[in-house]
């Protein structure tokens, strides 16, 4: 056997690493914990260390430069509504998970993430394409999970003021207070007068935001095989927006109050062999608008309800492979106090069988899923993947996903609902390619995501919600260069997301074209880092003629330790101060700055 054969036998696991050497474990790929580097899927982990290296003041902040991931509805500041369009597909074709189980989510189904709390985020999770023959309906553009737990002993205190009136405060401890038994408190306050986010409406006033959040959580291990974990995640937000003008239904809203919590736990075994998990978490998430003049007693309500049960075994049969078998089930419930909005409870059901093995240099996995959705029916996705390590440490994978997603309660029920939708169904092709060297690493990826019966919005009040049928293709090119103290991450992105009954016209809010940019480097004890977003020509609309301009922004920051446990940063948002807009009527913020610290006790 060659040298460069001995090598790729060696590494029988890699498929699309960060780095070879990289030893991050991810729970994201099959809800099970496994080194990063053998999955057979391109897959982003974004650490602790590197949440506050970006000093990020919401999930969008944080977000917006990793590959396929295009907030393309951003309505102002922070707080103001952001919804992610992940590799051209619906802003509700990302399955968000809150610690490895799905979270409660608004009636649209679609996750508002820039009022999710970024300060008790200990870890990120990323993973690009299908995946819905693990996770089921949703998971058709990729899976993100927020991971608010952590192994590691901590106790830290941190303050932070900035431009527009901007003030957080956070405090997170998480200790191991016996050799069994882990304990986490963490919580967490910020708030902003915000500026007038529609200078072109007839509101003056600043749009301003509060939020407030709390993390609880505890983690036994009850044996050398067996551990147990329960946690709490809340956060209450409080935001004031515009109101849509003209204002036919008098008077329009322009304040929200968000409440939401989980709560999840969780039954663990795992030796060398066999592992098995059994979780249960409950979920709520309300919402209430009305108008600050008329007095909140006049709110409209929504609440929407998540209870799942889910549980899975995985067995290794050898060095070499693994199977995996598992079950879940969720209701999902609207409750709905004055939005005129009714739908019946909903149950989905869903069994799933997956196996892994590797032939050095080649890896194999296959997966299939059904699921019984109460209101639509029996539906069946699988997708398998198959990986060929090569000499110098390339590698190349092909894999074949499908997926689907019933319509939510908004989109059959709501205002515009059309109670005749279908559920969405997609199917994608995947080629990857990879390297890694000993100073960088690279990824590229081509994908052709077909999405039949996709669910669009053409204008109008009555019915205005439609199936249609979309083409996506794409191109994602990304490459991290590590040269001792400077380190770069470059990535760009080609979406080509066309309405093919709408003679090929772009998906509103996906720009073609996509570039990002991030540089640090360490001098003399500082840490510094700059980096560049810049996003393309788009649709505003999939019902105007209205292109949005391309732009390009650049943030800065620093990080100085000025003791063991005290961290001062600051950071400069927009530095330029590019005025643009990412959706029609709505400025993004202009230059923003923000100085802080943190003590580790």
């Amino acid at each position: 056997m060659s040298k460069q054969w001995l090598a790729a036998a060696l590494l029988p696991w890699a498929a699309f690493a960060q780095n070879s050497s990289d030893t991050t474990d991810i729970t994201i790929y099959n809800r099970v914990k496994q080194p990063a580097t053998s999955v057979l899927a391109p897959v982003e982990v974004i650490t602790k260390a590197e949440i506050e290296r970006r000093q990020p003041r919401s999930l969008v902040d944080l977000l917006e430069t990793l590959p396929g991931m295009q907030f393309g509805t951003q309505t102002g500041g922070i707080g103001q509504q952001s919804s992610l369009f992940l590799r051209g597909t619906n802003s509700d074709h990302v399955l968000v998970l809150l610690n490895g189980r799905p979270m409660a989510q608004m009636v649209t189904s679609n996750v508002d993430f820039s009022q999710l709390p970024v300060s008790n985020v200990e870890r990120i999770e990323y993973i690009r394409g299908p995946r819905a023959a693990i996770y089921g309906s949703k998971a058709l553009g990729g899976v993100v999970n927020i991971i608010t737990t952590s192994e590691v002993n901590t106790t830290q205190v941190g303050a932070t003021t900035g431009s527009n009136d901007y003030y957080a405060a956070d405090l997170s401890i998480n200790q191991w207070v016996t050799d069994a038994t882990r304990l986490q408190l963490a919580t967490g306050y910020r708030e902003t007068r915000g500026y007038d986010v529609q200078p072109g409406n007839t509101q003056t006033d600043r749009d301003g935001f509060d939020s407030k959040n709390l993390t609880l959580g505890i983690e036994q291990r009850l044996s050398q095989a067996w551990s147990w974990d329960a946690n709490l995640n809340a956060w209450e937000n409080n935001l004031e927006y515009d109101y849509f003008e003209p204002v036919w239904f008098s008077p329009g809203t322009d304040t929200n109050n968000t409440e939401v919590y989980q709560i999840d736990t969780g039954l663990r075994y795992q030796d060398e062999q066999l592992v098995g998990q059994l979780n249960a978490s409950y979920g709520e998430y309300e919402a209430e608008d009305w108008n600050k003049r008329s007095g909140r007693q006049t709110a409209s309500n929504t609440s929407t309800v998540t209870t799942r049960l889910d549980g899975l075994t995985q067995y290794h049969y050898s060095e070499q492979g693994y199977v995996q078998m598992g079950m879940d089930w969720q209701r999902d419930r609207l409750l709905a106090k004055s939005t005129g909005i009714s739908a019946p409870d909903r149950d989905n059901t869903g069994v799933y069988a997956s196996v892994f093995h590797t032939w050095s240099p080649l890896s194999f996995e296959f997966a299939a899923r059904i699921d019984d959705n109460e209101q639509f029916g029996t539906q069946d996705t699988w997708q398998s993947a198959l990986s060929l390590a090569l000499p110098q440490q390339h590698k190349v994978t092909l894999s074949y996903g499908t997926a689907f997603k019933a319509p939510a309660f908004n989109h059959l029920y709501g205002f515009g609902g059309n109670a005749m939708l279908k559920p969405e169904e997609s199917e994608n092709w995947e080629l990857g390619l990879a390297g890694d060297y000993s100073l960088l690493d690279w990824q590229l990826n081509l994908y052709r995501n077909k999405v039949d019966n996709l669910i669009v919005f053409e204008g109008g009040f009555i019915n205005s919600a439609r199936n249609t049928d979309a083409l996506i293709k794409g191109i994602e090119f990304l490459t991290k260069v590590n040269t001792g103290p400077l380190g770069h991450t470059l990535s760009y992105d080609y979406t080509d997301a066309v309405n093919e009954n709408n003679e090929g016209r772009q998906l509103a809010r996906r720009a073609k074209h996509k570039v990002s940019w991030t540089s640090d480097i360490d001098v003399a004890n500082v840490n510094l880092f700059a980096q560049v977003l810049y996003v393309g020509k788009r649709n505003d609309s999939d019902f105007s003629d209205v292109v949005m301009p391309s732009y390009t922004i650049w943030n800065i920051g620093a990080r100085y330790p000025l003791t063991e446990q005290l961290t001062l940063n600051g950071k400069i948002n927009n530095l330029f101060d590019k005025d643009y807009q990412v959706v029609s009527g709505y400025d993004a913020p202009g230059m923003e700055f923000y100085v802080g610290a943190d003590y580790r006790f």
